[in-house]
């Protein structure tokens, strides 16, 4: 009789319903894969099995299938949160006990252990206390110590002088003074010729109206008009003191700044034939009118201590030259002897064009006491810094120090790699999430919790890195959603809820049959 068909018809449609039932309240759970039954016709044992009378006696179910399909990926804020775009597992491990999932929800537990919501930590490569992945594998623990720091090598400097700053005023003027009261006759040629050399250049050959002055400030106004009538206008004053005795002062102030005055005019005017040189004795790094310019810049010693780097420009007597002096916190340059207060600054030169000739580079060494290492050496860089008619500015600061730095982030990279961002502005590796596959993902059982075991079926695992071989990639601060179709499993829920009543009524009419059978007489 029929009954044995329509009762199997029954299992398999309310089986089916379940595996339905069970992916639409899984369709909101991240990583899940939906299942469906697969069904077989059974046909009794018989000798004439190849007979076209045979009838089958029902249905089964073959198989509860799972489909690995992809699932939708969808953003989250959570930057530990994994979606895998393509094939492979995250590996999970329960105290050495190994499972797979989908699901990419994780975070980090007390220990620095990352784990998803069952509290099974995800595996992968390992890192070192350096951020060096090694080669070994285990469950991957975040380092949360502060990140080293790193004493500067090099700094660098990319600035523009201005062309048209003076030198500094609070810097001395050199002065040719006379050894007695000046005569107030002067004679005619060549006894009313100065010859007058300032800053190196050329000797200018300067005319005095010759006679008798009334006295040395007549004289001195003549000498001044005299001087005024040639190109050293505005760069040669000339001054008498009470006694009469004559001086002759460079207006141009600080080093390479130097006057000499000669010539028959000088003898009679007790001028000696001398050079008088000025120098940056008055150069003070708390005295902004004893340099040009000045920037400045943080710097790191050994255990990371900042530091204040600042660089005093000084423009000289002669052009497209610089003098410059460095400082540490506010200390004395390395160029200047605080014993002796010598200044030996570093000369700076530039050509025609304003383009930087020397140095392009220099190296300091600084005394710390901070504990670090005894000195902090380095290299300044000047290459790119330009002379030129503009304002004086910083166009670049770089140098390749950083201080210690404190955990402020995650980041997971498509190849699985996690890095620690630092307050520092440093990164470094926690390790890499491997991912798994197998050769038959359909031979996993599936155990819960979004987690699925190897079997004899699915074959042996084959984990390496996301990326590689035919696994997928990671996609960060990600999720893949559930692969369930609910349109799809409401249609196939209408169809076997059809099926399992077109076989009820099956048996209800072989119970008719087989009652008019018993009804007959």
């Amino acid at each position: 009789m029929g009954f044995q068909q329509g009762l199997s018809g029954l299992s398999i449609s309310s089986k089916s319903l379940d595996a339905i039932s069970n992916n639409v309240s899984n369709a909101g759970t991240v990583g899940f894969k939906q299942s469906t039954a697969q069904f077989s016709d059974v046909f009794s044992a018989s000798l004439s099995a190849g007979s076209s009378a045979q009838v089958g006696v029902g249905a089964s179910v073959e198989k509860m299938a799972q489909l690995f399909n992809q699932g939708n990926v969808t953003s989250s804020n959570n930057t530990l949160d994994m979606a895998i775009s393509g094939q492979g597992f995250f590996r999970m491990s329960n105290n050495g006990e190994i499972t797979y999932s989908r699901n990419g929800q994780f975070q980090t537990d007390k220990n620095g252990y990352i784990v998803n919501s069952s509290g099974l930590r995800l595996t992968g490569k390992l890192a070192d206390a350096n951020g060096q992945l090694t080669g070994a594998t285990g469950e991957i623990k975040m380092n949360y110590s502060d990140a080293k720091p790193q004493a500067s090598t090099g700094a660098g400097y990319v600035v523009n002088l201005d062309a048209r700053s003076s030198t500094p005023s609070a810097l001395t003027k050199p002065m040719v003074t006379g050894s007695a009261a000046a005569s107030l006759t002067v004679g005619a040629s060549p006894a009313n010729v100065l010859s007058i050399t300032v800053d190196g250049g050329t000797a200018t050959t300067v005319t005095v109206a010759p006679g008798t002055y009334a006295d040395s400030g007549a004289l001195v106004t003549a000498i001044q008009t005299a001087i005024d009538q040639t190109t050293l206008k505005g760069r040669v004053a000339v001054s008498t003191d009470s006694a009469g005795v004559l001086s002759f002062n460079s207006l141009r102030t600080g080093r390479l700044a130097d006057i000499k005055v000669a010539g028959a005019a000088a003898t009679a005017l007790n001028v000696p034939s001398t050079t008088a040189t000025a120098t940056n004795a008055a150069f003070s790094i708390t005295n902004p009118s004893s340099y040009s310019s000045t920037t400045s810049q943080t710097v790191y010693d050994s255990l990371g201590n900042p530091h204040t780097q600042t660089l005093y420009f000084v423009k000289t007597a002669q052009p497209n030259t610089w003098d410059l002096y460095t400082s540490l916190d506010g200390g004395y340059p390395p160029e200047i002897n605080p014993t002796t207060g010598v200044h030996t600054p570093l000369t700076v030169n530039f050509n025609a064009n304003g383009v930087l000739l020397t140095p392009k580079s220099y190296n300091v060494s600084y005394p710390i006491s901070s504990g670090a290492v005894t000195t902090l050496d380095f290299k300044v860089d000047l290459t790119d810094s330009t002379q030129y008619g503009s304002s004086f500015g910083v166009n670049l600061l770089k140098q390749d120090g950083y201080a210690t730095g404190k955990l402020t982030g995650v980041q997971v990279g498509a190849d699985g790699t996690i890095k620690g961002n630092f307050s520092n502005g440093q990164t470094r590796v926690m390790g890499q999430v491997w991912l798994t596959n197998f050769q038959n993902p359909n031979g996993l059982q599936a155990v819960g919790g979004n987690q699925w075991a190897a079997t004899n079926a699915s074959g042996a695992e084959q984990p390496n890195a996301p990326g590689t071989s035919n696994l997928g990639v990671v996609q960060s601060m990600a999720i893949e959603e559930s692969n369930v179709d609910l349109t799809s499993e409401l249609v196939s829920m209408i169809t076997q809820q059809r099926a399992y009543q077109a076989n009820a009524q099956s048996i209800k009419t072989q119970d008719q049959v087989l009652q008019t059978l018993v009804n007959l007489r």
